[in-house]
Formats: structure tokens, C-alpha cells, sequence
């Protein structure tokens, strides 16, 4: 019996430079589209900012 089970691979990133992210991300996406895999993102998810005040 072949097991049909669904994988999934979920990558979350980071990175100062969006350049080098937007890059990363289309090698990792081609690599996988390579093999056959079926490919949904990348998805951009909401940028966090943090604000510190130093009195």
C-alpha cells in the first residue's frame, strides 16, 4: 500500500535586507518546483516594528 499522506514544508524568514529574503525565498521556491513539488507562497506577513524610548 502506498501512503498518500500530504507533507508539508512551511518556512518562516528573516533578514535585515529584503533583497537578500526576496532572493532566498525564489531559490528555495524554484529548488522545490524542480522536484515536482507543488509551490503557494511566498505569502508576506505583517512587518513588526518595535519601539523602545530610553528616557
Amino acid at each position: 500500500m502506498a501512503d498518500n499522506t500530504a507533507q508539508k514544508i512551511r518556512i518562516r524568514m528573516k533578514a535585515y535586507d529584503y533583497r537578500l529574503l526576496d532572493q532566498s525565498a525564489g531559490e528555495i521556491v524554484d529548488t522545490a518546483l524542480r522536484t515536482g513539488a507543488r509551490v503557494a507562497g511566498p505569502i508576506p506577513l505583517p512587518t513588526n516594528i518595535n519601539k523602545y524610548t530610553v528616557l
